[in-house]
């Protein structure tokens, strides 16, 4: 019985280092080309660009206290995954006087305190609805401005 523990007292070192071996085999292993093409398309989904959504020129409804009118003149555009850009490219041409006509709808509403707000949240929210709201899987992630002109007489 005492050669028996001597023996597996002699052994443990080395079946711990077998083990170990094997192990480090089995999780070392990897495909170095399969790990570059998927970071290649996380960094490609997750990197951004601008669309061009038009130039639009609108009048407000008047101001029922002043009956003032304010005019716009502003360019458009929304951010969208690169992975995205050709297909939303193409569904924009397709369905362009539809986008421009509920997209003047939408700025119609605005109220002069929407467009005193400095970052103009409520308006860049609003046009996102509707453009989203048009095209397939909303992949428009935010909506800026190129330019934005207000007049009031």
């Amino acid at each position: 019985m005492h050669s028996n523990l001597k023996l597996r007292l002699k052994l443990r070192p080395w079946i711990c280092i077998i083990l170990g071996a094997a192990l480090f085999t089995f999780i070392g292993c990897y495909n170095g080309g399969s790990m570059v093409k998927q970071a290649q398309s996380a960094a490609l989904s997750s990197r951004l660009a601008e669309l061009d959504l038009g130039k639009f020129q609108t009048t407000l409804p008047r101001d029922p206290e002043t009956s003032h009118y304010t005019a716009l003149d502003f360019h458009l555009f929304g951010t969208v995954s690169r992975a995205h850009l050709s297909r939303v490219t193409k569904q924009i041409k397709a369905d362009e006087f539809r986008l421009r006509h509920e997209m003047l709808a939408a700025i119609r509403k605005s109220t002069r305190d929407e467009l005193a707000e400095p970052n103009f949240a409520q308006l860049r929210a609003r046009i996102e609805k509707v453009v989203n709201g048009i095209l397939e899987d909303a992949p428009i992630k935010e909506i800026g401005f190129y330019q934005l002109t207000m007049r009031s007489p």
